[in-house]
């Protein structure tokens, strides 16, 4: 018998040789890890796009709130003490030790059963928090203390935005003008648009204009 013959015989029908096997598993394993890589930069992606679809519901909720909010303004002075009455629509800028640190919004409105409410927005120290409040609970000097962030019983804070580097507002006035505060010596009770602007880290700048009816 040839050696050709004898090699042909010793070999196994339908079998692999072990370079055949290693070349397989080499493969293999580098398909997993293209596979693996492939996955974890989808992943990576999706969690990435997640996070900017969250952040984009989320302001696009913020300036949908003050909007409903500002358009259902009832003609109903804001009341600081029994005797004292106030613009309907008031806002300006927080001040601390002489400096603006924020603004502040304040405004009646109508709740779902109709009665009246205290809605106040107010942006300092880094956050955007809303107050809602039954007009009765304001009694002498609370409407005042909230205005500068302190913890009068007229409601819970309700963050809405963190991470707010800078923000600032401003009403447009009947000559066509911005003002830094309302009613800031104007005769009407609302103004003809509100401006918001919020720079929030990492971000970039914000800004809204809501027009009044």
């Amino acid at each position: 018998m040839s050696r050709a013959s004898r090699t042909e015989a010793a070999r196994p029908e339908g079998g692999f040789t072990l370079l055949e096997i290693l070349v397989a598993l080499a493969i293999f394993a580098l398909a997993s890890v293209i596979a693996y890589g492939g996955l974890d930069s989808v992943a990576s992606t999706k969690s990435a796009l997640d996070k900017e679809i969250r952040f984009w519901r989320e302001l696009g909720l913020v300036f949908d709130r003050m909007e409903a909010d500002f358009l259902q303004t009832v003609p109903h002075p804001l009341r600081d003490a029994p005797e004292v009455l106030l613009s309907p629509l008031r806002g300006g800028n927080v001040v601390n030790n002489g400096e603006s640190v924020g603004f502040f919004v304040e405004l009646i409105r109508h709740d779902e059963q109709r009665a009246q409410v205290r809605v106040r927005y107010l942006c300092e120290q880094g956050r955007l928090t809303l107050r809602v409040s039954a007009v009765d609970l304001f009694g002498a000097g609370q409407a005042a203390q909230a205005v500068q962030g302190e913890s009068a019983a007229w409601g819970i804070d309700t963050p809405l935005l963190q991470a707010v580097e800078r923000c600032e507002t401003a009403f447009l006035g009947a000559a066509n003008a911005w003002l830094e505060a309302w009613p800031g010596g104007q005769a009407q009770a609302r103004p003809r648009a509100i401006r918001i602007r919020l720079a929030l880290a990492e971000r970039g700048v914000f800004e809204r204009v809501f027009h009044m009816p």
